[in-house]
């Protein structure tokens, strides 16, 4: 007798509209799933009109062996204007209980923030951190171990692999709400930035044919103005030459928006970037870092990217102890003499449980009164809480009306939103 597929329910939470987010590793699951011999449905909650009605029927439509759920974001990580999505996702959780027992395994990209807190918050059973494509494959077909509560599963980005796009999603809806297709070249980054939960986590670099296999099949349906969602495209910039030598022979005629960080370049770098189609690079700036290598490299990128006809933003957080306001003054001027297209200034430095930011600033008690716990705060670093000792008043006069600049947090856009 053959033997019934395992049918499994990925559900995406996510209803944050700003712009709405098609969620790329559910894309990258299903693929790997199904390679596998699952059957794989997925639910969109985004624009859903009942989210636990449409929950509710789809669990017992599909009547699936296990439910897998994104978490994309902790929170919208924006101040004072703070979304905090980890509640909502609570209740779907405690809703799908109320309709079936059924391991309810959760990842996405707000895992390395704190996996066990997130996991005993949400009441889910299982965590994995990182990718999933090897080893949610291989832990759905283990029911001794679905049924361990409370247990974290580190995952690693398989050899090769190019998933089906654009078909698990109404990407029509999407776009059309402002949202783009992301896609992915690598994991990890080699920086030991305070502030980031990515610092230091292992690097994982996908096959540049299996990058173009991806970007081909988005091309051919049309979809060829896309975002990266990599943290930083140049983290290995050999890889990232190679990269780009290939998209350009296959000249699919992508526009494209990407995030960079200092160092890691050269000017062949950004000739590629403007060959392949790319548009605008949003370099990631902060204060934390004093040397002048550093800052000269952030002048240089500048230089080059609108030397390629490239537009160029900072993403520029700044703020952090023991900073004053000359350093910020100088930082602004810098800037102004550097003229990228668009300066992003955010002051308020969220924090989390493992960041060496976060055990800086809460070991020191005089800087207490300036930590901001949103609404919602339970007295966990998961609940948004952020550092900030620089009114929003007195940098806006440090800025003035020059139009460069703009206050992250003033209004809900991101950078790839701007018309190309």
């Amino acid at each position: 007798m053959k033997s019934r597929k395992r049918k499994i329910l990925f559900v995406n939470p996510n209803r944050y509209v700003n712009p709405p987010v098609i969620p790329l590793g559910i894309e990258y699951l299903t693929h790997s799933l199904k390679s596998h011999g699952f059957e794989v449905a997925v639910l969109d909650l985004s624009f859903s009109g009942d989210p636990f009605f449409d929950l509710e029927s789809s669990i017992r439509d599909i009547q699936p062996h296990a439910i897998c759920m994104t978490v994309r974001n902790v929170d919208s990580v924006l101040y004072p204007e703070t979304d905090y999505f980890l509640p909502e996702i609570r209740e779907y959780i405690r809703h799908i209980r109320n309709i079936k027992d059924l391991p309810v395994i959760i990842g996405g990209s707000a895992m390395p923030a704190d996996p066990e807190g997130i996991l005993d918050f949400l009441g889910a059973d299982i965590a994995v951190e990182g990718p999933g494509e090897e080893s949610l494959p291989s832990l759905l077909n283990q029911a001794d171990i679905l049924r361990q509560k409370g247990k974290v599963i580190r995952g690693d980005l398989p050899q090769s692999f190019c998933p089906k796009r654009g078909r698990d999603f109404p990407y029509k809806d999407y776009l059309e709400k402002g949202g783009l297709p992301g896609f992915e070249t690598h994991k990890g980054c080699s920086s030991a930035c305070a502030y980031c939960m990515e610092a230091g986590a292992p690097r994982s670099f996908r096959k540049t044919q299996d990058v173009v296999c991806e970007l081909r099949q988005l091309a051919d349906q049309g979809f060829n103005h896309l975002h990266l969602c990599d943290s930083e495209f140049n983290e290995d910039l050999d890889y990232s030459l190679a990269l780009l030598e290939a998209l350009t022979r296959e000249n699919l005629g992508l526009k494209w928006a990407l995030y960079m960080k200092p160092g890691n370049y050269n000017r062949k770098l950004f000739e590629l970037l403007r060959r392949s189609g790319a548009y605008l690079v949003t370099l990631s700036v902060d204060t934390l870092h004093k040397d002048n290598g550093y800052w000269k490299d952030v002048s240089s990128m500048v230089r080059l990217c609108k030397a390629s006809g490239i537009r160029i933003s900072m993403d520029f957080l700044t703020g952090f102890p023991y900073e004053k306001e000359g350093d910020l003054k100088r930082s602004l001027d810098f800037f102004r003499d550097t003229a990228p297209s668009e300066v992003v200034v955010n002051v308020f430095i969220r924090l989390y449980k493992k960041l060496p930011i976060t055990h800086i600033i809460i070991k020191d008690l005089s800087l207490d009164p300036y930590l901001i716990r949103a609404k919602g705060n339970e007295g966990s670093l998961l609940a948004p809480t952020f550092y900030n000792h620089i009114p929003t008043e007195k940098l806006r006069e440090l800025i003035g009306h020059d139009p460069m600049f703009r206050i992250a947090g003033a209004e809900k856009v991101v950078n790839y939103q701007k018309a190309p």
